[in-house]
């Protein structure tokens, strides 16, 4: 009888790993991050990258898990509007068109998405029908922005064959920019995170995505704040992760955290392997360079009527006509260091102010090789607020008194954002929380603490001090707007020059600080 009995039990717990087996479930996440409006190419490669041959590589591979059985999700995790001068074209509207037809099934939104500012945002979101479900978990909006509120949803539920999905979608509360959205509010994405995992879970969510467009370290840091979400697909970093980062949640469980670095170089491409009441497991992951040969006609088409619409805004032969050489190579690592401090010495040199500020990212890594047209200069400094402004940010100067230079600096560097500084010279230590600056000189003589002196800035430095802290404000008080466009300044300093030695640009006269990013312990 015993002998029957546990013959019995053993073959109800082969039945048990039977259906274990049947109820896992492979699934294939397609996802892309920061693509800037890179509608047409790769920064430097021709070949490479570009909406129409993302989309084709999408189709390519959502056609090929089909066909092995298993289902995909496609997903965005943000900032695919400013970033490039695409992002003009109709007023954001054919870059929003163009990501409307990729076959995206959930978005998150990043913070250049909203920089063109709530009434805009608003506008358009009205007047689209997405195809996708965009998603900011941790916003906070008044009645005033309809669209807004009624187009960007906290989460979207999935069912694939017995298994339901929550995702959450999350967005970066940088201090820098959120001021762009006036009566919409981003709030912590930790304590949002919180608050949706513990719903999704109490509506019987299986499994948990965070879609996030917070950085790889911020990433980390959710998962370590949370305790049910169990894959992080993310943004903003613009971070290409070859194999999966992890973060380990409250559970003393290992999250995984994947991200496709940026401008379309790169789709990523993950299965995953799902069972209920078990971990997710990941079957596979890669980065696909988007070199693929067939090119989505309908999207290309969208691309051309964006261009078009760029040349009749414009002008075509006033934005493909060659201004200047730049001997820089695609392959100098250090081309985009040197270019921002080309950018921060002519920003100081037509101010005429003795130093001068800049945010090296927000030039990116697009700088000038080669023959440079008008086209390829926008599109190395590619910053827009206003829609209306077609001309790019312009150059603001203050006067700082000495004393207050070093609180302003560090008050900067704290933001966890790279500077570059342009005739000013410091002593600094740094470490993981901040940077604390020594000594200063300006022209070679330490800054008297009684004397004023003069500051250009950015536009975006400057009309983004209100988030840092009340003392900048108060501080960087009465700025002007100098009227100055930074396009145009750089224009007219590289036709001066005509054939630009920008490699021989060296670390005299300039600083290039790069904080540790810095995770903000009150979020």
């Amino acid at each position: 009888m015993n002998k029957r009995f546990f013959t019995f039990l053993f073959f109800c717990s082969l039945s048990l790993c039977a259906t274990s087996v049947v109820e896992a479930k492979l699934i294939q996440i397609l996802h892309t991050n920061d693509t800037h409006s890179y509608l047409d190419h790769y920064r430097h490669n021709e070949s490479l990258g570009g909406a129409a041959r993302l989309k084709s590589l999408i189709d390519y591979y959502k056609s090929k898990a089909q066909g092995e059985g298993i289902k995909t999700i496609v997903m965005d995790a943000g900032d695919f509007t400013e970033g490039n001068l695409y992002y003009m074209a109709d007023n954001a509207r054919k870059v929003f068109e163009v990501h409307n037809e990729m076959g995206y099934d959930v978005g998150a939104m990043g913070n250049h998405d909203y920089l063109m500012g709530t009434s805009d945002l608003n506008k358009i979101l009205g007047e689209m029908d997405l195809k996708f479900s965009l998603l900011v978990a941790n916003l906070q909006m008044n009645s005033d922005f309809k669209n807004i509120r009624d187009k960007i949803l906290p989460y979207k539920e999935i069912e694939i064959d017995g298994i339901k999905i929550g995702i959450i979608g999350l967005t970066t509360n940088d201090i820098l920019f959120k001021w762009r959205l006036v009566g919409v509010k981003i709030t912590s994405p930790y304590k949002a995170a919180n608050y949706y995992e513990a719903l999704l879970k109490s509506r019987n969510n299986d499994f948990i995505i965070a879609l996030t467009h917070l950085g790889v370290l911020n990433d980390i840091e959710l998962a370590m704040r949370t305790k049910d979400i169990d894959l992080i697909v993310g943004g903003h970093s613009h971070t290409a992760l070859f194999k999966p980062s992890y973060g380990v949640n409250k559970r003393m469980k290992k999250v995984p955290i994947v991200q496709a670095g940026m401008h379309t170089e790169y789709l990523g491409k993950l299965i995953i392997d799902l069972q209920k009441g078990m971990p997710l497991k990941i079957v596979s992951y890669e980065l696909v360079p988007v070199k693929y040969e067939a090119s989505d006609t309908k999207i290309k088409g969208l691309v051309e009527e964006a261009n078009n619409d760029l040349y009749a805004s414009y002008g075509k032969e006033w934005l493909e006509e060659e201004i200047g050489f730049s001997d820089l190579k695609a392959e100098d690592i250090d081309g985009a260091r040197k270019w921002a401090y080309f950018i921060t010495d002519s920003i100081k040199e037509k101010a005429g102010t003795q130093i001068a500020i800049h945010t090296p990212f927000m030039n990116g890594k697009d700088f000038p090789i080669g023959n440079i047209s008008r086209r390829d200069l926008i599109n190395s400094f590619p910053r827009v607020f206003d829609l209306k402004d077609k001309y790019g940010w312009s150059i603001y100067t203050t006067k700082i008194k000495g004393v207050w230079l070093k609180v302003v600096f560090e008050s900067l560097m704290h933001l966890g954002t790279p500077l570059t500084f342009s005739g000013i010279n410091m002593e600094f230590t740094k470490n993981e929380k901040d940077v604390k600056i020594k000594h200063l000189t300006v022209d070679g003589k330490p800054v008297n603490p009684f004397k004023y002196y003069s500051v250009a800035f950015t536009e975006g430095i400057i009309l983004g001090a209100e988030g840092v802290n009340s003392k900048m404000t108060a501080i960087l008080t009465n700025p002007q707007n100098t009227n100055y466009k930074i396009w145009a300044t750089l224009e007219e300093k590289v036709a001066q020059a005509q054939n630009l030695k920008l490699s021989k640009i060296g670390e005299e006269g300039h600083l290039y600080i790069t904080p540790n990013q810095v995770i903000p312990s009150d979020l």
